[in-house]
């Protein structure tokens, strides 16, 4: 088994390939400290100090490259092939665009390159996860992709040069005057600017203007719904007659009793629910979205909806299709409340009213889950535990509380007693 770790000698930062006995590959890459007490031995990275202002570029070029060694020394190991020192250098090479002309650099358009980086992330770890990019994600980049080859196609040619303010200004307007949401629009620009930063790691361009703070993604908050308790309760009691209604049903349910995104829902086998010693039953799996491990107990309401499925889990279905079935099943079990839901579309506020069971999702359930938990005065560790939340200013966003129900349960502290 081989190993790869980052040195620095003198300024100058390798890359040590250890890929069998007395076998090692050091690597010099073209990135350097300004000061040698700036690199951090403990962490192998640079230190994000003013003296280092390339700190970040570097130190994620730095992850392409050690994540590209780890890959190959997996791969010689999995398909039996032997390593040699040309084949690390020239895997490394490819990282680091070592030995590309600019002809060759000048292959991809902002375009091509946004296509590139979607096929081969799909496939291959990616930098902030070392996995490869989930399926959802890939989605969100294929549709944001298209949005912008139409904007090429009808309104302007762009290319990397061509991503500034101006075109930030121009390119919302565009999206604004499709009647697209704030959230929408805001998304379309975080997709984009991921796109530059790994084509500017990749020395494909040198424009670095997207990251101005004026270039910034849109946001507004939505006023997303849950569910009460005693709303999940009427759903699980109102009398349906058809199968599909019933299994998305049961399939809702199941996120609304665990915090499961629908993604890992459909994931879901029998393999997945354990038991302790003592005979504590609980679900036990890896979030696709976070790679984190988390086990969440079974309820009551679970291992019955489990028994009445003759002891297994109901058959699965597509998430658009519980998506229509679940607001239906909503619609008979009368979850009428007006809910009044703004946003701003077009670049104009909309204050539009609708019926509860309009709105209601396969995310509901998840949402529901936390917040109930939440008013229910279980620790926010512990129901972060289980919805896979890493930070509480993210979690405190997710869950939906008014200030009264926030009210009620510090209430109940003993410190107010």
């Amino acid at each position: 088994m081989g190993s790869t770790t980052l040195k620095l000698r003198e300024h100058r930062i390798y890359v040590h390939v250890n890929f069998g006995r007395k076998k090692q590959k050091r690597y010099a890459t073209d990135y350097s400290v300004n000061e040698i007490k700036n690199w951090d031995v403990r962490t192998k990275k640079v230190k994000n100090v003013t003296a280092e202002p390339k700190s970040m570029l570097i130190n994620s070029k730095l992850q392409e490259l050690v994540l590209a060694s780890e890959q190959l020394l997996d791969d010689s190991i999995r398909n039996n092939f032997e390593l040699n020192n040309d084949l690390i250098k020239e895997v490394l090479d490819g990282v680091t665009n070592k030995g590309v002309s600019q002809k060759d650099k000048s292959k991809y358009s902002l375009l091509s390159f946004y296509k590139w980086f979607i096929d081969y992330y799909e496939d291959n770890p990616h930098p902030s996860s070392n996995k490869p990019l989930s399926n959802g994600t890939i989605r969100t980049y294929r549709t944001a992709l298209k949005k912008l080859q139409d904007y090429n196609d009808t309104i302007k040619k762009v290319d990397f040069d061509d991503i500034t303010l101006d075109f930030h200004k121009s390119y919302t307007s565009y999206l604004q005057n499709k009647k697209y949401s704030n959230n929408y629009i805001g998304n379309q620009f975080k997709q984009l600017k991921a796109i530059m930063n790994a084509s500017l790691e990749r020395n494909i361009h040198n424009n670095i203007e997207f990251r101005k703070r004026s270039f910034s993604k849109i946001t507004e908050k939505v006023d997303h719904i849950y569910l009460t308790g005693s709303e999940i309760d009427k759903i699980e009691c109102t009398q349906l007659t058809t199968d599909k209604h019933k299994r998305a049903r049961d399939l809702f349910l199941i996120q609304c009793y665990t915090a499961m995104r629908v993604g890992d829902l459909m994931k879901l086998t029998s393999e997945n629910l354990k038991a302790t010693k003592d005979g504590t039953r609980y679900l036990e799996y890896v979030q696709s979205k976070t790679g984190k491990t988390v086990q969440v107990p079974l309820s009551r309401k679970f291992l019955a909806l489990i028994e009445r499925n003759d002891n297994k889990l109901p058959k699965k279905m597509s998430e658009q299709k519980i998506n229509d079935y679940i607001k239906e099943i909503a619609e008979i079990a009368e979850l009428n409340e007006i809910i009044h839901i703004e946003k701003t579309i077009g670049g104009k506020t909309v204050r539009t009213p609708y019926k509860k069971y309009e709105i209601i999702s396969n995310h509901t359930g998840r949402r529901s889950f936390c917040t109930n938990a939440y008013l229910a005065d279980m620790s926010t560790i512990d129901i972060m535990a289980m919805s896979g939340h890493t930070s509480e200013t993210v979690f405190y966003r997710y869950i939906k509380v008014t200030p009264t129900e926030r009210l009620q349960r510090l209430s109940k502290h003993i410190f107010f007693k």
